[in-house]
Formats: C-alpha cells, structure tokens, sequence
C-alpha cells in the first residue's frame, strides 16, 4: 500500500468519553461492591457524538429500563406464585409469549424506540434471576446500575467537547461516526 493509502490511527473524543465513562461505573461498581455490567452497557449506548442524541439515548434508555424492569418483576412474581419452575420449558414458553405485551407497551405509550432495551431488560431480568434476591430487589439494583451508567455518561459527555467543538490543531481524532475512533 502507498504511503498515501495507509491511514493513521487516531483515538477520537467518543472513544475517550466511552473508556472515562466506563472506567467511572467499575470504579463505582468496585466501591459499592458489584460488578458494573449495566452501568458500563449504560454509559457506552449512551455515548454518542452529540449531546443531543446522548440525551435521547438516555431518555430512551431509562423509560426501556423502568419498562423492562417492570414487566421482568411481574413475570417473575407471576411465576412464582403459580409455581411455574425457572428454566423449565414452560417457563421458557411463556415468557416468549409475554414479550408480546412487552413490545406493545412501549409503542403504545409513544416511545417505540425503547422498545428494543424494554425486551432485553424484561428477559435480562426473568432470566437472570437466582433467588438470591426478591424479584424486586434484583430489578431494582439492575435498573439502578443501568441509571448510574446513563448518570455518569450524560454529564460526561455534556463537559468533554465533542467534534465541532474540537480545535483544528488539536492531534486527537474527531472521527466519532467510527465507533473505534480510527480514522476512515
């Protein structure tokens, strides 16, 4: 390849708000003694290369989180009290059916693009569950760590600069439509 065709590797902003912003939830996570997963899922979706899309990624992210989280605890609670047996094939059944109205509540309230994250949380949760935790506990420290995430990102992102604001002799990339941050 010429020297003309090779392209340089530049970490660009999103990149360095993305590893701040998760490197903050583990560090977190550490100190509050849990392992950050849907704070660090949080805060990477909601980086993005302006503040206004990061806000509505917020937004959506915490109305599909309260959604999803809802909906897992009654799954779950409805399972248990009826005594239907987790990881059983019925149960399997059955909450594939429930996505159902899982899908619809979101688009029904306005907020269909939230409704890709209500279905993950409503299974992240009713699939996720030990017994270790009340249904509602378990979905109330998920949701909180997911808002911690979507905390910390927000602001963060507001305070950095983002790729118009960026000076023209600055070396770091402002390449933040590529997720890695390489120029094309």
């Amino acid at each position: 390849m010429s020297k003309q065709g090779q392209k340089k590797f530049r970490i660009g902003l999103r990149t360095i708000k993305t590893v701040i912003a998760v490197f903050l939830c583990c560090l977190i996570g550490f100190f509050r003694g849990i392992v950050p997963i849907q704070s660090s899922i949080a805060a990477i979706l909601c980086i993005k290369a302006d503040k206004k899309d990061t806000i509505q990624t917020a937004v959506t992210r915490i109305i599909g989180t309260i959604l999803g989280g809802a909906t897992g605890v009654l799954t779950l609670l409805f399972f248990l009290n009826v005594g239907i047996l987790y990881n059983s094939l019925l149960f399997y059944f059955i909450l594939c059916i429930l996505l159902i109205p899982v899908i619809y509540i979101p688009v029904r309230l306005g907020w269909p693009d939230a409704t890709a994250l209500t279905c993950i949380v409503y299974v992240v949760v009713a699939m996720g569950y030990t017994g270790e935790l009340s249904p509602i506990q378990m979905a109330v420290e998920r949701t909180v760590d997911t808002l911690l995430g979507i905390i910390i990102a927000v602001p963060l992102n507001a305070l950095l600069p983002n790729r118009y604001e960026v000076n023209v002799n600055t070396p770091v990339s402002t390449d933040d439509n590529n997720p890695t941050g390489s120029s094309k």
